[in-house]
């Protein structure tokens, strides 16, 4: 439970989403919650942000200019500068409904030691007229089993205890693909409670078509990648078998793409061989040749079968 006066330190990256930030920026004033603070971290825009914050949002947004590092470098920096309990993360091309701050702060009012809090999110903005009488929540009390089947947390409907980051690394800057999971993954596995929001609170954007890439990139440079290598003194530490699952059918779902990618093949399988767990029916689609997963892969239609074969046997077998 918390009895302070305010609560939230809101971070919001910033890189060339001009089009996008005073929607964000108008989604955060209007909230019906109001203790918090703006931290708005541009990572190197160089265009009209400063005059923006200035003119229109003045006292009202803290404005960090940098030069252009990435989203995670920005989003550790306005960590480094919050100064409220809880961080909630925003990106600058979402937004949330007006009561999404009021619902989290009674979910931590109301509970001990909430660690981490996740909102159910839509890529319609017609959620954002919604009103809400109540509020809908559950307690996640067994997070890993869940998270087989849908880890939940989107970086815009996600609020962390900043204590955690006191005590653990931040974002991961060597990561390109999955390094807003990877810190809900370790906010979890660090201990605490789990609550998730059942109302939609969340707008996600998927408007700005810049910021799709058609290059799946380095194994390498992606959680999927270095999962096991990466949590091994984590798994160690906390001795918790369902994290050490889930690990291991987290990388059998989601490393596919790599394992049959000629680039990525041979990182990828060594990630493979390293899975603390094996099973068969996940294991199977890894046995056939490079040349038909390629076809697989590149094909939407197989490729959703293919999702849909593993997701069968996470959700019903495994």
């Amino acid at each position: 439970m918390f009895n302070g006066n305010k609560m939230f330190s809101i971070i919001i990256p910033y890189y060339k989403k001009r089009e996008y930030i005073e929607r964000c920026l108008d989604s955060v004033l209007a909230q019906t919650f109001n203790d918090y603070e703006i931290i708005l971290v541009d990572d190197g825009s160089q265009d009209d942000i400063t005059k923006l914050i200035h003119n229109k949002y003045q006292d009202k947004v803290k404005l960090i200019i940098q030069k252009n590092q990435g989203v995670s470098v920005a989003r550790n920096t306005g960590i480094a500068n919050a100064t409220q309990p809880y961080i909630a993360f925003l990106d600058a091309d979402d937004c949330w409904h007006s009561q999404y701050l009021e619902f989290a702060s009674k979910i931590i009012n109301n509970n001990t030691d909430v660690k981490i809090v996740g909102s159910h999110y839509s890529r319609d903005k017609k959620i954002l007229e919604n009103s809400y009488d109540e509020i809908k929540n559950k307690k996640i009390d067994h997070y890993f089993r869940v998270a087989v089947q849908n880890t939940l947390f989107l970086t815009s409907a996600t609020i962390v205890k900043r204590s955690f980051f006191d005590d653990n690394s931040r974002f991961n800057p060597n990561l390109k693909r999955g390094e807003d999971i990877d810190v809900w993954l370790r906010t979890v596995a660090s201990g605490g409670n789990v609550f998730y929001v059942e109302n939609t609170l969340v707008y996600y954007s998927d408007e700005d078509v810049h910021q799709a890439t058609a290059s799946i990139g380095n194994v390498e440079n992606t959680l999927v990648g270095v999962i096991n290598e990466y949590y091994k003194p984590l798994i160690e530490k906390i001795n918790n078998p369902d994290f050490s699952t889930f690990v291991s059918k987290y990388v059998y779902f989601n490393l596919y793409p790599y394992y049959f990618s000629t680039t990525n093949h041979n990182k990828a399988k060594r990630n493979l061989k390293q899975n603390k767990y094996y099973y068969f029916f996940l294991h199977l689609p890894y046995y056939l040749p490079l040349s038909v997963g390629q076809k697989i892969v590149s094909n939407k239609k197989l490729n959703r079968y293919l999702r849909m074969y593993l997701k069968f046997f996470l959700r019903k077998v495994y």
